[in-house]
């Protein structure tokens, strides 16, 4: 009766309106399970454990010593649901900020899940929907939460540290300080003559 033409993968995977609709239906599903914490912690599992996977290894390799690892939702106090959490029992100034924004981390986990997804999986439309699923959540997930900034903001002096840190790399790459003038200045020092 009505033949249809096959499904020509390759253009629905470049269709950018299609990629959208995919995201805007997984964040309609989000949002439609967002009183229900054990709804809201299933659809959220896999970003979930990822955002704070980060923190934890982050956190292990700087010795923020994590204790502690949850993915199990909660609410706290306020009422609002907590997806997940990773006790650390070892913040210090140098070790705040790199590990409360950790998450950013899976940017470019995102982008090589992207760029190499097919290159594992079939070039099929669950695949698609796969992939769809793995970026939107990677990418939602790599934003660190407020209390994450509150954490990685809420001492001067590891930001201090860091932005001297920033400085001195930001130097040593170019061998200029960023306000002008040549790093040479501080190892080149003139014979002192005494007479």
């Amino acid at each position: 009766m009505f033949d249809l033409p096959p499904l020509d993968f390759q253009s629905l995977s470049d269709n950018r309106f299609f990629l959208m609709g995919m995201a805007v239906l997984l964040l309609r599903i989000k949002s439609f399970s967002s009183n229900n914490r054990f709804a809201v912690g299933i659809i959220n599992l896999f970003g979930t454990f990822f955002h704070e996977l980060t923190h934890w290894l982050v956190g292990w390799l700087l010795n923020a010593k994590p204790v502690g690892f949850t993915v199990w939702p909660r609410r706290n106090i306020d009422g609002a649901i907590v997806l997940g959490a990773v006790t650390l029992m070892n913040i210090r100034f140098y070790n705040a900020l790199p590990t409360a924004l950790s998450p950013l981390l899976l940017l470019p986990l995102a982008f090589v899940v992207e760029g190499r997804f097919f290159d594992f999986f079939p070039a099929t439309l669950p695949a698609l929907f796969g992939l769809v699923f793995a970026t939107t959540f990677l990418l939602e997930n790599a934003i660190p939460s407020r209390a994450d900034f509150r954490i990685a903001f809420g001492n001067i002096w590891g930001l201090l540290f860091y932005l001297a840190v920033g400085v001195g790399v930001y130097g040593w790459l170019t061998g200029k300080w960023p306000w002008g003038g040549s790093m040479q200045s501080l190892t080149t020092f003139a014979p002192l003559s005494i007479q």
